[in-house]
């Protein structure tokens, strides 16, 4: 059926069989054949005959615009099954967290349209869980967390990058001031702003918390680390901010961070996610494998 409707369109768009035989390489007899069959498997004449010309009627008309319809369908699908061989098009359907998004995703994902340049992303933002959930329903391909459960039976995940850790505070903060440093018990004991419960931060702070019996006072809870980076500039409480997202602000003066003489505050893990039973297309597989090689080059461990 698909070759009649594609012998169809091109009768309908140039008008003879002639000249559609010509565009599609067939004999004329062969394209007449073709129309024969598509009119008799639908029961009905699809032309006006007009001496040479073929004029659609209703019933063509009806058929075309399905027809066109199906052949735009079908080159689609082709381009898109061609994307899973063809490393250099297709599109890179991507999950991440904000701040990855803001902070970690925008140089790779430069560096990399810069070599692959037919290759597009759709970046879709969200926590963790959000991210996760996505990729199960197959909204994105790959996805890039700070928090992965494991075991995972469905999804596999490869850690790229351990981002420690810092505590901040405004410049003129007492704290931030001392050139000594400060003990990990002094920092948790002052007003805090922290992420909002539920969060794979919050869950690092208050365990640093319970493991050296302090109570936290908490001043301020957000859902988003560049407010929390804010409120602290303007002293509203010290926090704690992975090195990537601080970095920037501590660089130009507008954070601090306090050394902490006692204890090692950990770090969140970034971790590249996919699905354990899906086939990636190739410009997304190309992308996974740069990225890691970009984080391994790039991103080692440095102060802010």
């Amino acid at each position: 059926m698909f070759s009649l409707l594609e012998t169809f369109v091109h009768i309908v768009e140039q008008e003879t069989l002639v000249k559609a035989a010509e565009v599609m390489h067939l004999s004329q007899p062969t394209v007449t054949r073709h129309l024969q069959q598509l009119e008799e498997a639908y029961g009905m004449p699809l032309f006006n005959r007009s001496g040479r010309k073929l004029l659609l009627n209703p019933a063509g008309e009806l058929v075309y615009r399905y027809a066109k319809q199906h052949l735009a369908l079908d080159e689609k699908l082709r381009d898109e099954l061609n994307s899973f061989s063809d490393p250099e098009q297709g599109t890179v359907r991507l999950g991440a967290g904000l701040t990855l998004s803001i902070y970690l995703l925008p140089p790779v994902l430069a560096q990399f349209r810069a070599h692959h340049p037919h290759v597009a992303f759709q970046v879709r933002t969200g926590s963790s869980a959000e991210t996760l959930r996505a990729l199960r329903e197959r909204e994105v391909d790959v996805g890039l967390v700070t928090t992965f459960p494991e075991p995972n039976d469905d999804l596999e995940g490869v850690p790229l990058l351990r981002d420690p850790l810092r505590a901040v505070a405004a410049p003129n903060h007492p704290l931030a001031q001392r050139t000594d440093g400060a003990t990990l018990e002094t920092i948790l004991a002052q007003p805090l702003v922290l992420m909002k419960r539920g969060s794979g931060l919050r869950d690092m702070v208050e365990e640093l918390a319970a493991n050296r019996g302090v109570a936290l006072t908490i001043s301020m809870e957000t859902d988003s680390l560049e407010s929390i980076s804010r409120l602290v500039q303007h002293d509203a409480g010290i926090s704690f901010l992975p090195r990537t997202l601080a970095a920037d602000d501590v660089a130009a003066g507008r954070l601090r961070v306090i050394r902490i003489t006692n204890a090692s505050l950990g770090a969140r893990t970034m971790t590249l996610v996919t699905r354990r039973d899906g086939m990636l297309p190739a410009c997304t597989a190309l992308f996974c494998q740069d990225i890691r090689q970009w984080l391994r080059g790039e991103m080692e461990e440095k102060e802010p």
